[in-house]
Parts: structure tokens; sequence; C-alpha cells
């Protein structure tokens, strides 16, 4: 499987563990990336916004630019916003 089908397919896994029934809402859903520098990561986004387009979400995507703490400053963001539902894609595993 290729790194952009696997993006897809981890995207499409994430938004739908938290999309209820009736998605057709225009809610907004966080997804925080460790780096929009690397190809493999803009593929993620790229399938979390064709997923939640299709669901009717509004996607915000926090990007943590190779920063544990400014990871971590975005996911004590998710705390305080108020999205729907909020996805990290970890800095380190």
């Amino acid at each position: 499987m290729n790194m952009k089908k696997l993006a897809t397919l981890v995207s499409a896994v994430a938004l739908s563990a938290t999309v209820s029934a009736n998605a057709m809402a225009k809610d907004t859903i966080a997804l925080v990336i460790s780096t929009l520098n690397n190809p493999f990561f803009v593929s993620l986004k790229d399938g979390a916004q064709k997923e939640a387009d299709k669901l009717g979400y509004n996607l915000v995507v926090l990007d943590s630019q190779n920063n544990p703490a400014k990871e971590l400053a975005n996911v004590q963001d998710l705390t305080v916003a108020r999205y729907q539902a909020a996805a990290d894609q970890p800095h380190r595993l």
C-alpha cells in the first residue's frame, strides 16, 4: 500500500470514527499534524479534507511544525475551542 493510500485510509478511519449519523450539519472538526513539510502528512491532510468535505464538515488543520511544544499548544487549544471532534497525529510515537 503506498503512502498516499495509507494516509487517505488513516484519515477516513479517523473521521468515520468521529462522525454521527446526522453528519450533514456544517460542524467543525480539527486535525493536529506534526508537520506539513512532509509529503506523507500533506497527503494525510488532503485525505482528511476530502472526507470532511464529503461528510459536510469544516476541517481546521493545525500544523505543529515538527515542534513538540507547538503540538502541545495545538492540542491544548483544542480543549478550548468548540470542535465536534479532534484527531492528533502525534509528533513522536
